[in-house]
């Protein structure tokens, strides 16, 4: 599956109207925390399935929690709270985010890659978690359907 970086697959999203009041940019600065509210990172980017255009990851920062690392954190397994600007991963230890394979260069998430990452999300025993506003569940086309190709 080829995925691309959120403003390159819509380069005029800035400039759409959406009646919603919805802003993915918002999103980017986010604050992502594990279990025991324990801080993981932030996000810094969001990625596109470019065969259908539906948000597959973010891409979180981990920062100076685990030596600058970036990982992926898909959007499935989020729980957006907007009016705190942070997102949940219900069930994942800070351990289980340093596991994560690095996120360094978007040419090289193929499927052996998505696998290392489901693989610590599996372990994690981390179900998909729910998006709490419904515009943005819309917007994101989140479904929990789980097969090869698609893991959201």
């Amino acid at each position: 599956m080829a995925l691309m970086k959120f403003d390159k697959f819509y380069p005029d999203y800035r400039d759409a109207s959406t009646n919603d009041g919805f802003d993915v940019d918002s999103l980017k600065h986010f604050s992502v925390y594990a279990a025991d509210d324990d801080k993981v990172g932030s996000v810094n980017d969001i990625l596109v399935d470019i065969q259908d255009g539906r948000i597959r990851y973010f891409v979180v920062d981990t920062g100076f929690w685990f030596f600058g690392k970036k990982v992926l954190l898909p959007v499935g397994r989020a729980r957006i709270n907007d009016r705190d600007e942070r997102i949940y991963v219900d069930g994942m230890t800070k351990d289980q985010v340093e596991s994560l394979p690095n996120f360094d260069e978007l040419d090289k998430v193929d499927y052996d890659y998505e696998e290392q990452v489901r693989g610590v999300y599996r372990l994690a025993g981390i179900s998909p978690g729910r998006v709490t506003d419904q515009k943005r569940s819309k917007a994101f086309g989140t479904k929990t359907s789980q097969n090869r190709d698609n893991y959201r």
